[in-house]
């Protein structure tokens, strides 16, 4: 049994990275095609619509961080200490840059377990961190998942948006269920509460990192504020959920030019999708910084 759910999770992995690749090499083609026009494209943009960016998504990472100390309290039943969990969310923002979209897991659970929390706890965290904010991408795209250039390529894609409204309560009720039975500290209510607060910190993450990616475009754009916040949920939901991949890139971004191109033309949208990943390279990277200044003051 072991062997084959190690044999799936290598199989999903390479299949992740190839189809990574084909995304990355697709984007390469189009961005040769396209020529001079994206260049004109970066040149539109200017700094202030990348400090806009940078700002909006630096407040959007900011929040993932405080519903992770959340859910590790809520998986616990304890008040665990706010500051280690916290820095070393932000010291880990970099290494889901690292082939395997894993390494940012891996440090996050290993400098929890240094903080004393237990390995239990910290699976049931991360159970639900990849439940809510799953569940908040699928609900925030499903305007999107209806439109004809997605139900002709994956008509089920609707029908998955529409159900990852059940995610949070699932995971209340598994929560809730765990922690009553291993700490008896911790009551349903609180356990709904705790959920719902999470689950509206991943929803204002989605809505801001939209306004990240909206700034980046043309003015007028062509699309209203709930098409670019759904294809922008559907497309870091395909590369949340890429394994393999790291942070999604390709994936993201091509999903992000086929999704905004027609409105926006394919150069702009390959454009603000290249930016877009740029904003969110020099956040992970600041994140970092502050994490690792936040444990030398501690």
């Amino acid at each position: 049994m072991q062997a084959t759910l190690n044999a799936l999770r290598r199989a999903a992995r390479i299949a992740g990275t190839l189809l990574c690749c084909v995304a990355v090499v697709f984007l390469l083609g189009r961005g040769y095609a396209l020529g001079t026009s994206i260049g004109d494209g970066f040149e539109r943009i200017g700094v202030r619509a990348f400090v806009v960016a940078c700002a909006c998504y630096a407040a959007a990472a900011a929040l993932l961080g405080v519903g992770w100390v959340a859910l590790v309290r809520l998986a616990t039943g304890e008040r665990v200490p706010f500051a280690p969990l916290y820095a070393s969310h932000l010291r880990s923002q970099l290494a889901k840059y690292l082939p395997g979209n894993v390494f940012h897991l891996a440090y996050r659970h290993v400098a929890a377990r240094k903080a004393g929390v237990g390995h239990a706890p910290l699976a049931l965290a991360l159970g639900m961190e990849t439940a809510l904010v799953s569940a908040s991408a699928a609900v925030l795209s499903i305007g999107i998942v209806a439109e004809p250039r997605v139900s002709t390529i994956a008509p089920w894609a609707r029908g998955l948006a529409w159900i990852a409204w059940l995610l949070p309560i699932m995971g209340a009720w598994v929560v809730s269920v765990y922690v009553r039975r291993v700490t008896r500290r911790v009551a349903m209510l609180d356990v709904v509460r705790g959920t719902a607060f999470v689950f509206a910190i991943h929803l204002s993450f989605m809505v801001l990192a939209t306004f990240a990616l909206r700034s980046l475009g043309p003015p007028g754009g062509g699309l209203s504020i709930a098409s670019w916040c759904g294809w922008l949920a559907l497309a870091w939901l395909l590369g949340y959920v890429m394994p393999g991949a790291p942070a999604g890139i390709g994936v993201r971004e091509a999903a992000l030019v086929v999704g905004l191109g027609p409105a926006l033309g394919e150069a702009n949208a390959l454009v603000v999708a290249l930016a877009y990943r740029f904003v969110t390279v020099v956040v992970d990277a600041a994140s970092a910084g502050v994490g690792f200044l936040l444990r030398g003051r501690s």
